[in-house]
């Protein structure tokens, strides 16, 4: 649901004038902490760290764009810009509970 709105959103923005080009990146897969090896858990921690580098080039996009073109945003420009913000935010928050409850995972199977 929340790709659904973020792909949304992204599609309305495509519909502001003069607007840069900020690219979304690509999700990534956390692995199963319950069964994942130590270099499988460590692999995923450092493709988390490149998503969320990623995502704050992205979000730093987002503000350049917002304070483009030299005019002040519509009110409906304003509202898409920051239901794009928002949804990118939300989106790197739910991956990093996701990692985070994996690495719980493997350190409870890790211990038994």
């Amino acid at each position: 649901m929340k790709r659904f709105a973020v792909a949304l959103a992204i599609m309305c923005c495509s519909l502001v004038a003069n607007a840069q080009t900020c690219e979304y990146p690509e999700g990534v897969k956390v692995p199963d902490g319950r069964t994942a090896s130590k270099d499988e858990m460590v692999a995923g921690q450092q493709l988390v760290k490149s998503y969320m580098a990623a995502m704050q080039e992205y979000l730093d996009c987002l503000d350049a764009e917002s304070n483009a073109g030299g005019k002040e945003p519509t009110d409906e420009e304003r509202k898409i810009m920051v239901s794009r913000y928002n949804a990118a935010v939300d989106e790197m928050e739910t991956l990093a509970a996701g990692f985070n409850e994996q690495v719980r995972a493997f350190k409870k199977a890790s211990s038994e």
